[in-house]
Parts: structure tokens; sequence; C-alpha cells
């Protein structure tokens, strides 16, 4: 008789698991039919139970397991409407910005200026084409990781890192020459292409995820593997934007730079907010708060 409770519960396990995608706990799910069996349960004590049982993670889906927690279910359909909404206007956004610096910054600048308004109309309608093409292309790349943060860092470690290198040395250093800031970041981004090309996080094939061209560094996981791409990536770029800038002249003067370098740009002073309200302070704290943070769960 116990031999078939716990089958019964095993299978009970499984059904659930299927129903909800998610691993659950077979204990956990075999306190629940006991305790179906003894006593009756309202519908929302159980949906917490079985929400108490599941047994992994789902960092993909917290936005929804929030939702699908706390609205009821009137709110629950206005507020998935309103995440396809955010999520449909950040993409028109991207399209938005992606024609647009590709049409007027580059093309009208360098390949084709002084053509008429609806040449570069029609320019733009086709980059919005090759554009959202590209988008379908990128997600389904996207599509091999199994948590989308993984796949942000890695865009992060590719574009963000280098850039981040650029900017500093620029806003920090007016010596910063436009050779150098260019070079620099080009080879900043090569620089992650390659590191990519060349590690690959444990329990990965070489290919897509990394190691396409050999593999000289397993890591423990994906997250790190982004974490010293972008380490890397920003290590190079910052000192091949030094030793180049160093090597060329400079071509701006410092009045030029007012505004944009920041050792030349007039400091405003805020004599009205009360010191705890200053922008030193609360970058202060904001930092002794990420530090404690990176202690605690690292």
């Amino acid at each position: 008789m116990a031999a078939k409770e716990q089958l019964d519960e095993a299978e009970s396990a499984q059904r659930v698991s299927k129903a909800l995608g998610m691993k659950v706990s077979p204990e956990k799910v075999g306190a629940i039919v006991r305790e179906l069996r003894s006593t009756t349960v309202s519908e929302e004590v159980l949906k917490q139970k079985l929400q108490a049982a599941v047994s992994e993670t789902d960092y993909d889906g917290v936005i929804l397991s929030l939702v699908q927690k706390y609205c009821p279910s009137g709110l629950l359909g206005l507020a998935l409407t309103a995440l396809l909404a955010s999520f449909m206007s950040g993409m028109a956004g991207n399209v938005t910005a992606f024609n647009t610096v590709w049409t007027y910054d580059l093309y009208q600048a360098y390949l084709a200026p002084n053509k008429s308004d609806a040449h570069y109309m029609g320019m733009g309608r086709i980059i919005t084409v090759i554009g959202i093409l590209l988008s379908i292309a990128c997600a389904y790349f996207a599509s091999n990781y199994n948590n989308a943060m993984d796949i942000i860092q890695l865009v992060f470690g590719f574009v963000n890192a280098p850039l981040f290198a650029t900017f500093v040395l620029g806003m920090f250093w007016k010596r910063t020459t436009s050779h150098g800031a260019f070079f620099g970041l080009l080879g900043g981004t090569a620089s992650s292409a390659l590191f990519h090309a060349t590690t690959l996080a444990a329990g990965n094939a070489p290919g897509i995820k990394g190691g396409y061209l050999t593999v000289l560094w397993v890591l423990p996981s994906e997250m790190a593997q982004n974490f010293w791409l972008a380490t890397f990536a920003f290590g190079i770029c910052f000192f091949l934007t030094l030793f180049i800038t160093l090597a060329t002249k400079r071509t701006k003067t410092d009045s030029e730079l007012q505004g944009l370098v920041y050792s030349l740009t007039p400091k405003l002073k805020d004599e009205e907010s009360a010191w705890f309200m200053q922008p030193a302070f609360l970058g202060v704290v904001l930092l002794a708060c990420c530090v404690v943070l990176n202690f605690l769960f690292w």
C-alpha cells in the first residue's frame, strides 16, 4: 500500500511538473496530495502550495511570475498588455535609432552627401527593413541561450565595455585624440570577438557560445565568460587608446573641449540642497552599497 502511494505521488509530481513547465519537488507534491486526500483546500491555497513546490528558479520568467502571483484575474490581462506595449515601444525606439544613425550620421555624412530628401527617405525605409531582419536573426541567435541575462551581458561585453573605456579617457583626459579613441575602440571590440572565439563555458560545445576558433580557456559558466570578456575588452581598448593618443598629435584646443572634458568644464555647486541630497554623498552611499552587496553575494 505504501509503495502504491509513493508511486501515485511520483506520478503526480511528474504531471504537475509537465503542467507548470518547471521542475517540482516530489516530496512537496506528495505532501500536497496527502493533504488533499484528508481535507479540502481552496484554490488560492492550492496555488500557493504548488508555487512553493517548484524546485528550480526561472530567472527569465521572474516578471511573469510576479504578475501571475500578485495580480488578480482582471488586472492580469492589463499587466500583460502593458508588458507587451513596453516591449513594442522599446523595439520601435531601437529601429528608429538604427535607421537614423545609419541614414543621417553615416550614409548622408560619408557615403552619399548632398542628396535629396526623397533619396534619404528611401534609404531610411530600406535600412529599417534590414534592421528588422537583423533583429529577427539576432532573436534566433539568442534562442541558443537558456538565460536572457547571459546574452545581454555578452552584448554588453562586446559593445559597452570597450565603449566605456573610450568614454572614460575622453571625459577625464583632455589629451585624448580622435585617432586614439577610434582605433582603441576598434581594437577593443575586435579583442572581445577574439576572446569569445578562444574561450568556452563549462558544459558547452565549441560553436555559437564560444570556442569556434580554438579553446584556450574553459570558464565555469557563461556569465564568467562574459565577465572576463568585458574585462579583457575594456583593458585592451583603454591601453590601446592611451598608447595611440601619446603617439598622435592633439587636434583640439582647451576651449573646444569645454563641456566635454571634466577638468575643463566649470563646476556647478548646488548650495540649496541639504548635504545628504548632494550627488557626491548619494554617489558614495550607492558605491558602498554596491561593494557590500558584492561582498555578500560573490
